[in-house]
């Protein structure tokens, strides 16, 4: 829609009642580990692109894409809660990886009656991964029909690439470890990793098969493609690596409590609330 690459306003991808992120029924989401956006509940059967783009990531069991605005918004789309479970079943991509797509043009087909028989919920995310840069106002929580105005996303005027720190500590540290997420590092698991990454000062980077990434990019961790218990190599650099890779090895090497059930996003023992009122498991 509307794009000045500065300002961008992005349309609905699905048509259906929106909810603010924080009533989205899962930790991860709720709490902005992935990033800030909104969540709609479909009723139609096909996403579709909130604005001009190019694809630069799809999920391997095809849930899940993201696109990059021409001002630089990375945002990914996440087809329901757990749906990397189905393993593909119920999803048709209709573009792929490097595709420029435009504003309201068909991404994904979705058999809504398989999904919501498979999965948790069919809530569907909205959410900008690199939102550093970035300022992002909802312009509606009722219903929306797929184009319609959703979201405002205005780039800072300061916003340039934030320098490592710590950076340029000599200490190094690495370990394999395989990864113990149900369906592999998939959007969840990412942004625990994304989460426990920034809680330090070393530089964290994931190496899978000959590809490497930062763990602080959500969209570079999940363009990996790595599986459930394939094996990955940690490394950390900087003043507190060694803390730094134990927290790393933890975040990976725990699955998520049942995988499906709300756990506080920390890798730490944490107090742990009682699940949501009112929310089916």
């Amino acid at each position: 829609m509307h794009n000045n690459n500065n300002e961008l306003t992005l349309g609905a991808p699905l048509s259906g009642p929106v909810l603010a992120l924080r009533s989205v029924p899962d930790p991860v989401f709720a709490s902005g580990a992935m990033g800030d956006g909104i969540a709609i509940d479909p009723l139609n059967d096909t996403l579709h692109a909130p604005c001009a783009g190019q694809v630069i990531q799809v999920a391997r069991t095809g849930h899940a894409i993201t696109l990059r605005a021409a001002n630089g918004a990375e945002l990914l789309l996440h087809l329901g809660l757990d749906t990397v479970e189905l393993q593909g079943e119920g999803f048709a991509l209709l573009v792929k990886e490097g595709q420029q797509v435009r504003a309201g043009q068909p991404l994904l087909r979705v058999d809504l009656d398989h999904v919501a028989q498979h999965c948790r919920s069919l809530i569907s995310l909205l959410i900008l991964t690199n939102g550093e840069g970035f300022d992002l106002r909802p312009l509606t929580l009722s219903t929306v029909q797929v184009g319609e105005p959703l979201l405002h996303i205005s780039r800072r005027a300061n916003a340039g690439p934030q320098p490592l720190t710590q950076e340029q500590s000599g200490q190094q540290a690495s370990a394999r470890i395989k990864v113990a997420h149900r369906g592999g590092l998939h959007a969840r698991p990412a942004a625990l990793v994304r989460q426990t990454a920034l809680s330090f000062n070393s530089h964290s980077q994931l190496t899978f098969k000959d590809k490497s990434a930062p763990c602080t990019s959500l969209i570079a961790l999940m363009s990996l493609g790595i599986g459930e218990q394939e094996e990955v190599l940690v490394s950390c650099q900087g003043d507190d690596c060694q803390d730094a890779l134990q927290a790393m090895l933890q975040t990976l090497g725990t699955a998520m409590a049942a995988d499906a059930h709300g756990e506080t996003p920390v890798p730490a023992p944490a107090a742990q609330g009682p699940v949501e009122d009112g929310v089916l498991p």
